[in-house]
């Protein structure tokens, strides 16, 4: 078995859960190392279970100690992780987060201070993080400009690697609750649109494997982009359905 050890940041969204249970039941990775308020909501039939390993953090307190210049206790636990590839699967909607401004907060300066923190630069690291189709920092909408920013700030912190994926309309298995009347509209029609399967959408366990593949092989996967001179390898939609095995 290999010693890869990987730290994946929001582990109880999603996208972050299907990224665990891969993670947990590949073989190439020793160490699952959970950050985030909660641990993450794996099935208690997965394999692989002893290797997760969970870590309580406070993103509002890293933050801080970020904005202060401090290397406070947040960002000790994750300096201290050791890991090989940081995962981030962190975000929100402005919905959920209640304004622009707590959308931004969550979706782009928890991420970038959890990226930083998590960095260590004597270390070969890979960074993977989930962002959306459409993400421009250009852009005049909020929620793409946000991870367009973000995509930016991710391939500046100076990992060995660095690879953004952009997945079309996130499909979890059985369906979501609560969604909203544009979501749920979205997920009835993309899905049978020509190429909607391909192109314009993917399964989120589809996805969690390809996230895993892309954080133990980064050279292999994506296509090299500079996001305002810094390289990074950004994956699409039909590159992420390849990667998770959905044409196996």
């Amino acid at each position: 078995m290999s010693s890869h050890r990987m730290l994946i940041l929001g582990g109880t969204g999603e996208t972050g859960r299907q990224a665990v249970v891969a993670a947990l039941a590949d073989p190439n990775i020793s160490r699952v190392l959970s950050y985030g308020r909660r641990p993450p909501p794996v099935p208690a039939d997965a394999p692989g279970q002893d290797k997760l390993e969970h870590h309580a953090i406070d993103f509002d307190k890293l933050l801080a100690e970020k904005q202060a210049g401090q290397k406070g206790e947040e960002s000790r636990k994750l300096g201290s992780s050791d890991c090989d590839s940081v995962l981030v699967a962190l975000g929100t909607t402005r919905g959920n987060a209640g304004s622009a401004e707590a959308f931004e907060r969550i979706d782009r300066e928890y991420v970038l201070a959890a990226a930083e923190a998590a960095r260590i630069p004597e270390k070969k690291q890979t960074v993977v993080y989930v962002s959306s189709g459409g993400a421009d920092s250009n852009s005049f909408f909020l929620y793409p400009k946000s991870k367009g920013l973000t995509e930016e700030g991710i391939a500046a912190l100076g990992y060995s690697s660095a690879v953004i994926f952009r997945p079309g309309l996130l499909l979890a298995p059985g369906g979501r609750q609560e969604r909203r009347i544009p979501e749920w509209l979205a997920v009835q029609v993309i899905p049978r649109l020509p190429f909607g399967k391909t192109t314009l959408s993917i399964q989120t366990p589809i996805l969690g494997r390809a996230l895993i593949r892309a954080a133990l092989d980064a050279a292999k996967v994506g296509t090299e982009t500079e996001l305002k001179g810094y390289k990074a390898r950004v994956v699409g939609n039909p590159e992420a359905l390849e990667l998770g095995g959905a044409h196996a």
